[in-house]
């Protein structure tokens, strides 16, 4: 598919519109949810005119809260002075607040600014700004005789609440709007429907908020490499949660912490015990593998190999059993009990010497199967990402409990957890059937009828209307279901790890990894080429020596 070559020019107030979205839809959907405070700002909000709210908007959106007065400039907004007025009669800022202190106020001025409003800086020209500003704290002068207006935008503790509630998540903000408007993304037309809405309870959505901010203090010790601070916290973790969302959400951040607090046992053994009491408390991979590793690592093995077989009877996802059956041998091992050594996986695969020329190996062989009469395409997981995501199309969109939030979704919010099969279990076992009887074969028609709208496993750029023709042509619908069901057995994992290539010719078909030299097969890779092994779907690794 073209991308356009010029963006469309935003109208100038575009912020607006889609602020005005974003907090109508949070009205429609969780009205009853808000608290009185922000049932009263989205009131207030609303009751501005356009100039005002333009106002607001710019400034919420901004650091802040504190703002000079001089440096605010809209070219939309007529009169920033009558905006002001207004909010200020709202109650939705405050114009010359007297409650800033040493720090916010010289946040605001460069330092070029604060020499020239503190004689006492003389001295200081030479030095940097963070000296000047404890110079400022140092001297203790009495800002408010400063002529600069300054303003404090109010409420802006509402705007988490809102984004949670719009976006289910609390990492995306007002910029997904942007693509939107810009033609850079199109998305399905899927229902919002406050019966499917993904919060029930006002609990929910204030434990969300504390387990985020959690969640940002962890990743703010983990990037200033503070282990000890990071051990800290697991005092501070909230009990299990009743609510499934939630308590994934909590279970991730255990295992985050888990991991690190294990880290520090390399020097404090006791760390490993409080680490694998973390662990305990977590399902989600790779929480078991870890406490495996760290019984282990204590000796008690005996222990670990009655965990690591648990984990091989009943693995959470493919990685995991992969891992508890590497584990398990060792175990037995250790115990005594002598094992055969693992056998390596072998797969069929074709070895070939070539001269370099393009900028991959992927590439290169690529035109040598162009060249001995295959049609050879380097898509790697595209393609049957692809297939998979046109098969299932109306299903992916279809209305379901907490799965679409907002009209900018690329997919279902449970789409990559087991969640999605199990929801959508009649529907989906009803395609996978129709394809499979060769009653469902409308390929064509939902590529030209959905082409360039977002959807999670769909990259129109590399998926041109030709291959997928050639591919369902080719590739019997025996061999696509049995792709398919693997991809939902664990979506997250299992969307990667596909061949290279793939090749056709008649009517043959050929799925090829490639590797060139030293390069090894990953796990996710093998994974799938073991699969398709077992289900008798032609594939093959090609290994490239360069002449």
């Amino acid at each position: 598919m073209n991308k356009p070559t010029t963006l469309p020019e935003l109208p100038p107030t575009y912020y607006r519109d889609n602020f005005i979205c974003l907090i109508n839809t949070v009205n429609k959907m969780y009205g009853d949810l808000l608290a009185s405070n922000e049932k009263h700002w989205y009131d207030s909000f609303s009751a501005l005119s356009e100039a005002a709210q333009c106002l607001y908007i710019r400034l919420l959106t901004r650091k802040g809260p504190y703002f000079r007065y001089d440096k605010i400039h809209y070219p939309e907004i007529d009169s920033v002075d009558a905006a002001f007025t207004e909010l200020k009669q709202a109650k939705m800022v405050s114009l010359n607040p007297n409650n800033i202190c040493y720090d916010t106020f010289c946040a605001l001025y460069s330092k070029p600014e604060l020499l020239q409003l503190f004689d006492f800086l003389a001295s200081h020209k030479q030095a940097k700004k963070p000296d000047i500003v404890n110079q400022v704290i140092n001297h203790q002068p009495d800002i408010s005789l400063h002529t600069v207006r300054l303003v404090e935008v109010y409420h802006n503790e509402h705007l988490p609440v809102f984004f949670l509630l719009f976006f289910g998540n609390s990492h995306q903000d007002l910029s997904q709007f942007v693509l939107a408007d810009l033609g850079l993304h199109q998305f399905e037309d899927y229902p919002i429907d406050p019966n499917y809405r993904l919060f029930q309870q006002r609990q929910d959505i204030d434990q969300w908020l504390q387990l985020s901010a959690l969640n940002e203090l962890y990743w703010q010790y983990k990037e200033a490499k503070d282990l000890t601070a990071i051990a800290a916290m697991a005092e501070s973790l909230p009990e299990r949660f009743d609510w499934p969302p939630l308590e994934r959400k909590r279970q991730q951040l255990i295992n985050h912490v888990g991991r690190d607090i294990e880290r520090l046992g390399s020097n404090v053994p006791e760390k490993l015990d409080q680490a694998r009491l973390l662990y305990q408390q977590s399902e989600r991979p790779p929480s078991r593998e870890r406490q495996v590793r760290i019984l282990d690592k204590q000796g008690n093995i005996s222990q670990a190999l009655a965990l690591a077989q648990l984990i091989q009877a009943s693995p959470t996802n493919e990685e995991e059993a992969d891992v508890a059956d590497v584990l398990t041998h060792r175990l037995l091992n250790k115990l005594g009990n002598k094992q055969p050594p693992r056998k390596k996986p072998q797969f069929e695969n074709e070895r070939l010497c070539l001269a370099q020329h393009q900028a991959s190996v992927e590439l290169d062989v690529a035109a040598y199967f162009q060249q001995h009469g295959w049609h050879s395409y380097y898509l790697e997981n595209t393609l049957l990402c692809g297939l998979f995501g046109l098969a299932l199309w109306d299903i992916i969109f279809s209305a379901q409990q907490g799965a679409f939030l907002n009209p900018f979704q690329r997919s279902p919010k449970d789409m990559f957890s087991h969640k999605f099969y199990l929801s959508r279990r009649l529907q989906i076992d009803e395609r996978l059937a129709a394809l499979e009887s060769g009653e469902w074969q409308d390929w064509l028609e939902i590529y030209r009828a959905k082409q360039g709208i977002s959807n999670d496993w769909v990259n129109w750029d590399m998926l041109p209307e030709a291959i997928v023709h050639q591919a369902v042509s080719a590739i019997p619908t025996s061999a696509l279901v049995a792709i398919f069901k693997r991809i939902l057995f664990d979506p997250r994992n299992n969307r990667n790890g596909f061949p290279d290539l793939i090749l056709f010719k008649d009517e043959q078909y050929c799925f090829a990894e490639v590797k060139g030299p030293g390069d090894t097969l990953q796990k996710n890779q093998i994974r799938w080429l073991k699969m398709f092994q077992q289900n008798q779907i032609n594939a093959k690794v090609v290994y490239v020596e360069w002449v």
